[in-house]
């Protein structure tokens, strides 16, 4: 006859299966403030800028020294993380709203934080620009100032605040220019105006998928004040104006180039209109699918602008060097897009985690407790910030 007594039998079950559980990773407060930030940084964005200002200096025919070059791609790139922190600052109200789980008004970094970091990176290429000559200057202070004005007014003022928020990209283009000069306005006036158009568009798109959250603050976006049929149609005419002005920037290149150039071009129309046409079609009485279709339009758009970019490099740097630079970014953002995006714009009404190799880690319970639901507020399982900044 066993001694064992049957309460002593249940709690040694119930250490059994506790000790069955796979491990809960708990996370401190220095992990939540990393992983917000890196959530603010919008990973699958970073490359493209500094893609652009690659372009800007491969088209210009100065030299293609290794140093110019590097400045051609980090200083945009540290403007753009820049940017970002200083439009989540100024949308803060407008995400307490609409996305109360983004990292500021979620709580995860403080607002004073996302300022300070803004500014430092804002001084931080002003330095490198001085530092370059007189020309990169005067466009770093057009691309800082054009960050102010749609942060605190513009955005909320429909296409104005599209244009100049497609305007960064035209100007990282010029900038990348300006580090190997003297420019070659022949050629380099089409991509201006190529990437001034296709920014507008994408940031366009952008604004379609948050009509609900943009008219709860108050902001008059196209879509808003004019309806998401209306922002789709002039989408899609801003980027056929984009493709024209490319096809004009590619021709007034030398003619060596011409065909590799142009058979990019039109793998980039394809993907495209494979993510602007759709939109035409969308039916405006479900709103929500809707969002999820701009979604999925400004997801394929940030593929594609990273490939027209590439096209851009190849045209002046040549074609191996810009695939070589094209595979590993377009694979990087092609998974942080798919790993990390959707929770993010559309938080729990999306999917309930991310993939488990991204989860972000939150604090969590003794193993023998029940498992709490994941309250509003606290560190999503992402590590991806989505804006229509991007």
């Amino acid at each position: 006859m066993s001694s064992t007594t049957p309460s002593r039998r249940s709690g040694a079950s119930s250490r059994l299966r506790a000790s069955r559980r796979p491990p809960r990773l708990r996370t401190s407060w220095l992990g939540i403030r990393l992983i917000a930030h890196l959530q603010t940084w919008r990973l699958y964005t970073l490359w493209y800028v500094g893609f652009v200002g690659l372009a800007g200096a491969g088209l210009s025919p100065g030299p293609h020294e290794g140093l110019r070059l590097f400045a051609a791609w980090a200083v945009p790139t540290l403007g753009w993380l820049g940017g970002h922190y200083l439009s989540d600052y100024f949308d803060r109200d407008l995400d307490a709203i609409a996305k109360p789980h983004r990292p500021i008004p979620s709580g995860r970094l403080p607002a004073r934080t996302a300022l300070a970091c803004g500014v430092l990176a804002m001084l931080a290429v002003a330095v490198l620009a001085v530092l370059t000559g007189w020309r990169t200057s005067l466009i770093a202070v057009l691309a800082v100032a054009a960050v102010l004005a749609y942060g605190l007014k513009l955005k909320a003022l429909g296409i104005a605040g599209n244009l100049v928020r497609g305007a960064l990209g035209a100007l990282a283009l010029l900038y990348g220019a300006a580090c190997a000069p003297p420019f070659a306005w022949a050629v380099l006036l089409p991509f201006v105006a190529a990437f001034w158009l296709h920014d507008t568009c994408s940031n366009l798109v952008g604004t379609l998928r948050d009509v609900d959250g943009d008219r709860a603050g108050g902001y008059r976006t196209l879509p808003v004040t004019h309806g998401t049929a209306t922002g789709a149609r002039v989408a899609l005419g801003l980027y056929l104006l984009t493709l024209l002005a490319a096809g004009w920037g590619g021709l007034a290149a030398p003619a060596s180039r011409h065909g590799w150039f142009l058979l990019g071009l039109a793998a980039v129309a394809a993907v495209g209109f494979a993510a602007l046409l759709p939109l035409l079609g969308r039916r405006q009485s479900q709103a929500q699918l809707a969002a999820r279709e701009a979604l999925r339009a400004h997801e394929l758009l940030v593929l594609e602008r990273m490939c027209l970019a590439a096209a851009v490099i190849g045209l002046g740097l040549g074609m191996l060097p810009a695939v070589l630079l094209l595979i590993p970014a377009l694979t990087l953002t092609w998974w942080s897009q798919r790993a990390l995006r959707s929770w993010y714009e559309f938080g729990g009404t999306d999917q309930t985690s991310a993939p488990a190799s991204v989860q972000a880690p939150v604090p969590v319970p003794p193993p023998a407790d029940p498992p709490l639901d994941h309250p509003a507020g606290t560190a999503p399982p992402s590590l991806e910030k989505g804006s229509s900044y991007a």
